[in-house]
Parts: structure tokens; sequence; C-alpha cells
């Protein structure tokens, strides 16, 4: 592909000038653009040829000089770069692009400049008025990259320059933006660095299938919080500088956390559980729970208390002080209960991550009679990705949107099974096919069957929901879940177990 590019107007013909001390002059920012823009793109590959009109003294003369140099040259496109202007304003005004047959390149040029930018994106016009888009012989486009005499406009420009010309670079010379020039993008933007985000994500983390549609809606979000986690980035799906040169690097993932449970940790702790009272003890309305829920409950406590001592961000926040929040905080919530049990929760620590997991206990008996197939309400409607319910907790994936640690666990246990505990889960319990049938999509479609087939991992993301969206459960609510002094007991075993030094 080969482009010619030129700024419109010229040097004696300045086009639009907006007001001093703050206005941009059209033609001289014009030219800085198609400079950067010729850099840009021969750098990435495509071929570009550059002009400014430096002779013309009038307007006739220098759209024909403009457009006679554009028809001398071999080329494929056609790109004038121009500034509008219409009033003296303080408000924001916008970027567009005006084309005669390129509606499509037109809108992407519009969008990529909107995204990376912030400008309003006043998207692709058709102009059939214009000499320029009139008179060349290729396909042409022309720019027009903000308002000169809107101070909100210039303002962005003047900051996101660079931003600017790497979006232009990127939709129409296709391929990815050179580094240091893609914008910020998070979950809302749309354009074409969301899709190239897409294509990367889809091709670089392991079962990822977005639909590359340029729209950075909630599942690009989810997976691009998994790709940071993956590479041991900082998880907040924002794709940034850090983000963008993971991509562009190809970073391999990092290692997950090694499983730390050893077969005689995994007999010991069984042994725990089943001779503690609370194996046997007959839950409200539920009846004794399944043998395998209590035992597996108490391995994946294992884990998490393992995790917590190496600072794994998931297991480190489910274990930070009562919040005093309690609009989002479980513990907030049941501290009357809690603390009429001694159970204080006002220091961050293990002992804080063992009370979360005995109300866990209660709940997960609530939830789903301690079955880790549990499909969704059949007397609910939520049957999207995101929405329908699954496994022990009876949670759903839109949860996640409340703190990027479920992704994070999502990533760990995508790669290590060997911490599901499932064997232990599932004894006791028989499982239906529609129990185990999914419903929607993508993340969410996982997360529902990972939920099932993998219990720890439930019962590790239903820990970091209880922190920050308490109110995703009903029985939380309404205090239905039981808090009781044996289930701590319980977890207090394995935690002093897990604890005590190795004798040489």
């Amino acid at each position: 592909m080969r482009i010619a590019i030129s700024s419109g107007h010229g040097k004696y013909i300045s086009g639009a000038v907006g007001p001093s001390p703050w206005g941009l002059n059209e033609h001289k920012e014009a030219v800085k653009v198609v400079n950067r823009l010729f850099d840009l793109l021969n750098a990435s590959g495509v071929g570009t040829v550059k002009f400014e009109d430096t002779t013309s003294k009038t307007q006739n003369e220098n759209l024909k000089t403009i457009v006679n140099w554009h028809n001398r040259q071999t080329r494929d496109l056609d790109i004038s770069i121009h500034f509008n202007c219409y009033q003296s304003t303080d408000k924001p005004m916008g970027t567009e692009c005006l084309y005669v047959t390129q509606q499509k390149l037109s809108a992407d040029v519009a969008a990529g400049i909107a995204s990376a930018s912030g400008l309003i994106n006043r998207g692709a016009k058709k102009r059939t008025d214009l000499y320029f888009l009139n008179n060349t012989a290729k396909p042409a486009i022309l720019v027009e990259v903000c308002f000169v005499d809107s101070k909100a406009d210039v303002n962005i420009y003047n900051t996101k320059f660079e931003q600017i010309c790497g979006a232009i670079s990127q939709a129409v010379g296709g391929g990815q933006a050179p580094a240091g020039t893609k914008p910020t993008i998070r979950k809302g933007d749309y354009g074409p660095y969301v899709k190239e985000l897409q294509l990367d994500l889809n091709e670089q983390l392991e079962g990822c299938n977005l639909v590359a549609d340029s729209d950075f809606g909630s599942q690009t979000d989810q997976a691009t919080k998994m790709y940071q986690y993956s590479r041991g980035l900082s998880v907040d799906g924002i794709c940034g500088p850090n983000t963008w040169a993971a991509l562009d690097a190809e970073a391999p993932p990092i290692p997950p956390p090694e499983a730390m449970l050893s077969p005689d940790d995994i007999a010991a702790i069984t042994q725990i559980a089943q001779e503690s009272s609370i194996y046997r003890y007959s839950w409200k309305d539920r009846g004794v729970a399944p043998p395998g829920y209590t035992i597996g409950m108490a391995l994946a406590f294992a884990i998490t208390h393992l995790q917590l001592g190496g600072d794994v961000s998931w297991a480190v926040q489910m274990a930070k002080a009562n919040t005093h929040n309690s609009d989002k905080d479980a513990l907030s919530w049941y501290a009357g209960k809690f603390d009429d049990l001694g159970m204080n929760n006002d220091q961050s620590g293990p002992d804080t991550l063992r009370h979360l997991w005995v109300l866990m206990l209660g709940l997960g008996m609530r939830e789903s009679s301690g079955r880790h197939c549990e499909g969704r309400d059949q007397s609910a409607s939520n049957v999207s990705s995101d929405t329908a319910e699954a496994g022990l907790f009876q949670q759903s994936w839109n949860s996640s949107n409340s703190t990027p640690e479920m992704p994070k666990e999502m990533n760990f246990f995508d790669q290590d099974q060997t911490s599901c505990f499932l064997q232990a889960f599932k004894q006791g319990v028989s499982c239906s096919s529609s129990e185990w049938s999914c419903y929607g999509s993508g993340t969410g479609y996982h997360f529902q069957e990972l939920c099932k087939s993998c219990p720890t991992y439930a019962a590790q993301s239903c820990a970091s929901g209880l922190r920050t969206i308490r109110q995703h459960w009903g029985p939380i609510n309404r205090y239905e879940a039981e808090v009781k002094s044996a289930a701590d007991d319980m977890f207090k075993q394995v935690q002093d177990y897990l604890d005590e030094p190795e004798v040489a």
C-alpha cells in the first residue's frame, strides 16, 4: 500500500485561525500532523509521500496545486489533513472525517482519533462539494482533526498530539500503531485500537475468543484483566502503555503459584474435617451436609491460608480487616453475629480470613445444600452468561465487576486444576445433566463451568465477592447464612496444622 498525504491550504493560504493566544493556525498544525504521519507510516512499512503547498497565492491555485501533486503520485490512497472552525468557544466540538466514497475508512479514522484523544467523535460525513475529494483520481479522505477555535479541542490536541497521529496512522495504514502512540483504552471505548486489542487477546490469551467488533464491552474488559494477571501486570482492565507493551512483545504467561498441599496434607486435613463436630451438624432448613462438602471446604481454606502466607493478592484482600462498609462488605454486615461469638475481625490477617470462611460454610449450605454442581435457580430469569448463577454459592460472573481479584483466581485455576479438590467435594453428591448445563457464551459461560467443576475456585470467588459486593447474595442480606463456632474450630485446626513448623 502507498499513501499520498498533504496538508490543507498552504504557506500563504493559512486556512482557519483560532483566537489568540490559544487558537490554532490550521495550515501550520496540518503540516505538523502530516510530517508526523509521514514518519509513523513509513516506520510501519507503509510507503508514504507528503506535500506542503509553499507557492500558491490564491485559494483556487492552492486547491489545484495540491490535487495536481496527488494525481502525479503512484499511490493507493489520498489524504488531506485539515482543521475545522466554527466560532470561538470553550466547549468541545470534536473530530470528523469527510469522504465521497470511503465511508468505512472515514468512520474508522474519526473513531480512532476520538478513542485515542477524548475528542468528540462527529463521525464520517459525506461531502460532494469539496474540490479535493472530487478531483483526486484515487480513493480519498479529508481529515478534520479538531476545531481551531474550540479551547477544549485545542487543549486535547496539544496534549494528545502523538496519540492522534498514531490513531490516524493505524486506521489508514492497517496493522499496529508504532510504540508510544497507542492510547489508553478501557470499557466503553470504541475504535480500531479496541479491535487491535481484541485480536491480540484472541491470539495470546489461552481460551480467549472475543468478537473483534471494536467495542470495548464487558467480555473485552474481563479478557483484558485475565491477560494482565497472566502476565504479572496491574489488573485493572485498562489497556495502557504497560499492557500494550506486553501485547506487542507477545510476553509469555508467568507461572501460576504452585499447588501447595501434599497427599499427606490432604489426608490430615480430611481427617480434621471428618472428626469435627461441624461435619455432622444439621444446618437449618438444609440438614446434614454431603460428606464431601465440609472436607472440600477445609481443603479449599487450606490452599487459601497458604496463599495468604505467600502474599497472593486475592487472599490478602479476603483477609483484610473489617472495612466498616456494610453495603459492600459481608464481614461488616455480619459484625454483630461475629461479635456475639467472639470472632473479632478488626485486624487483617489469618483470623479474619478464617472467620470469612466460617460464614461461607454456612452460605454454601444455604445456597446449594453443599452441592458443587448446583445449577441456576430455575425460578429466576437470569440466563445470560454474566447473570446465570452457578455452583456452591450460586454466584454469577457479573459480581466480578466489584473486584479485579476474580479474573486472577480464574486464571490460576485454569492453569492449576490440582487445587480444585473436585474428588472431595463430589462425595455424596449426584449431578444431573441439566445441573451441569451452562448459559450464554464467553467468560461468563466459562465462569459457570469452572464454579461447578472446580469448587475451590467457586469458594475463592465467593470469598472475594463477599468482601466487595455482599448484596449479591440474598441469604447474606437476610442473615440466613449460619455462623457456627464449630466451623471456626475446624478451620482453626487446619490453620494450626499448616502453621506447625516442620521437625528436622
